[in-house]
């Protein structure tokens, strides 16, 4: 049989899906929790609940995760740092927020003495950068390397710089050069620095993916889903995590394509976390214009056009003012909580018995998912919180009473957080869910418990708390749909976001289109012709009101809570290379082309020359790529040739031309 299994990890579930190549027929599902503290136990759970007989015929394990959607967003990840070869501080610090880079003092800054064109006015001071690098880069996850003119000169700095900084630590490195060949340095120094903090988080489920499979001795070839859809081997993962930016919404994409069919749709994908909108038109999804966007990162990753947001079954809902709001990052549902440790709905039942009002959130607990006993990261406070975790969760005050000299108003748990060692867990859409009868796996008392203390603190009934709850999620999904639909169709707003203005204008008809029918001077709508589809175990409760609003219909085919399993297991191996084409202007050559090749810049007298060797260089580094990438057996290699023109005052002028290779193999089983 040609097997194959896809494996979808998100921050709450992990899904599996067991697929016959040939019979293009799903064998069996599953799904599980998530297991932070240790990603093996959700992953094994997952197997476990599958048709064992064509599990153990699998030929490829196919990955995907939102683990580093999830990190961009919450802006968490490893400890990195970006050496930045070239950089202008003043520049940075003007521009380098909107790629998400940090302020130029957390960077190592160092002229490079390279110019524009390629060339050098100077030489580098190695010595200066090898004593820099001995004493400021211990204790990292990874470290980034840019240079500002690395396009144009074959990145030699970079690569000698990371040949000294690999001579002296034990790191992962990576250079700008290796990821991606554009122009702009700041958003290639904000690609390098969060691939080096996404090294840890990729590490670490692909760790756990081999324990899994090793304990089940399940012998067959790992890959993951690359932003663009396309695969990319578990080695080649290690070395670029940046590139699974998107997995998890590229595979809901590919997933959600097979199940439903629809040539136009609004792929919506309701995760524990995150909501993930994309696009397909004609069956084909839609990419991303110059590079995918996530939380505060701009990047140079190629990928599927993808609007991400916070929101999912695990947000965090909190109160302020008596107002109710839902959070961008998640807690793990108190219903899970208790449904695992008893003694969270022994606290929740004392809580609610003395009927107290606060502005602390004293319904939410602290929970140990990692053990830093033996860690010289972190302080002994921290240490010492973490020891009393390990009996079990703690409530705010119970946590507040641990450290000496502390109490809940300054207990200072960011880091501890942020790193992923201690979890978060307090009401969710989740414990809604469970208290209105959409969702009932888990512990219902600790959902109304949870929710009756934070109505209490709104003046309102459970009741009226669950309708809140429910009307801000279908807004939120009603005015990121419209967003994205406006970022994909104007060039304005893609370029610019959507600004406050036109926010408030979409909240409006959001407005309108909840009340219905009646007479108002002036009546605003915003419909859509596309088919929303919907991915996730939440997405049913809330698709079908949110796609009438919009005036189209909501698809959840079967198996759509587990599409993103399902897509990770259809797909191919996709690599493209560009290369750039420029005119010479100069008073010795008016009429030459200068192209800059992935293996070589030169210099040719006639356009079609330098077509030629563009393209057969483009193509060959695609086809490398490809097999860097795991692709095996036949590769097919497409190219074209596009010009770029300028309106002058009385003509087009030639700007130049890129010729773009796109290389397609398969890892294993043929091209599917």
């Amino acid at each position: 049989m040609n097997i194959g299994i896809g494996i979808d990890t998100g921050g709450t579930y992990t899904d599996a899906v067991v697929y016959d190549f040939a019979k293009e027929e799903i064998l069996g599902t599953a799904k599980a929790l998530t297991t932070p503290h240790d990603l093996a136990q959700g992953i094994l759970q997952a197997l476990d609940a599958l048709p064992q007989e064509p599990v153990k015929q699998a030929q490829v394990i196919a990955l995907s995760t939102t683990l580093a959607t999830n990190a961009c967003v919450q802006d968490r990840g490893g400890r990195a740092k970006l050496i930045f070869l070239g950089g202008i501080r003043k520049v940075i610090d003007a521009y380098g927020g909107e790629y998400g880079l940090p302020p130029a003092d957390d960077m190592y800054l160092q002229d490079s003495h390279t110019t524009f064109a390629g060339d050098t006015d100077g030489q580098m001071d190695w010595d200066t950068f090898v004593a820099a690098v001995d004493s400021d880069f211990g204790d990292l996850d990874g470290v980034g390397i840019v240079e500002a003119n690395a396009v144009r000169n074959s990145a030699v700095i970079e690569k000698k710089a990371k040949e000294l900084v690999l001579a002296r630590h034990d790191v992962p490195v990576v250079c700008g050069h290796e990821l991606f060949n554009e122009l702009n340095s700041l958003q290639r120094g904000a690609s390098a620095l969060l691939n080096a903090r996404l090294v840890p988080v990729i590490r670490s489920f692909l760790n756990a993916i081999r324990a899994a499979l090793a304990a089940r001795d399940i012998a067959a070839s790992v890959v993951i889903v690359r932003s663009d859809g396309g695969l990319m081997s578990e080695e080649f993962a290690h070395i670029r995590p940046v590139e699974t930016l998107l997995c998890g919404p590229a595979a809901s994409v590919l997933g959600s394509a097979r199940l439903t069919g629809e040539a136009n749709c609004i792929v919506v994908d309701m995760g524990g976390t995150t909501t993930d909108i994309a696009l397909v038109n004609n069956h084909v999804p839609v990419q991303v214009v110059d590079g995918v966007r996530v939380g505060k990162w701009k990047t140079f990753v190629n990928g599927l056009f993808v609007h991400t947001f916070g929101l999912g079954g695990d947000t965090a809902i909190h109160y302020h003012n008596e107002q109710m709001h839902l959070e961008d990052y998640r807690v793990m549902p108190l219903c899970v909580t208790a449904q695992q440790y008893p003694q969270v709905l022994d606290n929740l039942r004392a809580l609610n018995a003395e009927g107290i009002r606060h502005t602390r959130f004293l319904h939410e607990h602290y929970l140990l998912t990692r053990d830093i006993a033996d860690s010289p990261r972190y302080s002994d406070e921290e240490k010492a919180f973490c020891d009393a975790l390990k009996a079990g969760p703690l409530s705010l005050r119970q946590a507040g009473q641990v450290i000496p000299g502390r109490d809940m108003y300054n207990l200072n748990l960011t880091r501890l957080i942020r790193d992923g060692v201690v979890q978060m867990c307090g009401l969710t859409p989740t414990d809604i869910m469970h208290i209105r009868g959409d969702f009932a796996d888990y512990s219902l008392e600790a959902a109304t418990l949870a929710a009756q203390f934070v109505a209490d603190n709104l003046n309102m009934s459970v009741e009226a708390l669950c309708d809140r709850v429910y009307d801000e999620i279908k807004r939120r999904m009603y005015t990121h749909i419209v967003r994205a639909l406006l970022e994909h169709q104007d060039p304005y707003y893609r370029r610019h976001g959507v600004g406050r203005e036109t926010e408030r204008l979409i909240d409006q008809c959001y407005e309108q289109a909840r009340a219905g029918g009646g007479h108002r001077p002036l009546s605003l709508h915003f419909t859509t012709d596309f088919v929303l589809t919907g991915v996730g175990a939440p997405i049913r409760v809330f698709l079908r009101d949110v796609a009438a609003m919009l005036g189209t219909r909501a698809v959840t085919p079967p198996h759509y809570e587990v599409a993103n399993a399902l897509g990770a297991v259809v797909g191919n191996v996709v690599a493209t290379s560009t290369v750039e084409i420029r005119p010479i202007i100069d008073d010795v050559d008016t009429d030459a082309y200068r192209v800059f090749g992935s293996s070589a810049t030169r210099s040719f007298r006639t356009k079609e020359e330098a077509e030629a060797f563009a393209v057969a260089d483009a193509a060959q580094a695609a086809r490398v790529e490809a097999i860097r990438r795991g692709a095996t057996g036949e590769v097919t290699v497409t190219s074209s040739l596009s010009d770029h023109e300028a309106q002058a005052r009385h003509s087009m002028v030639y700007l130049g031309t890129r010729a773009t290779a796109r290389a397609v193999g398969a890892i294993g089983l043929g091209a599917r």
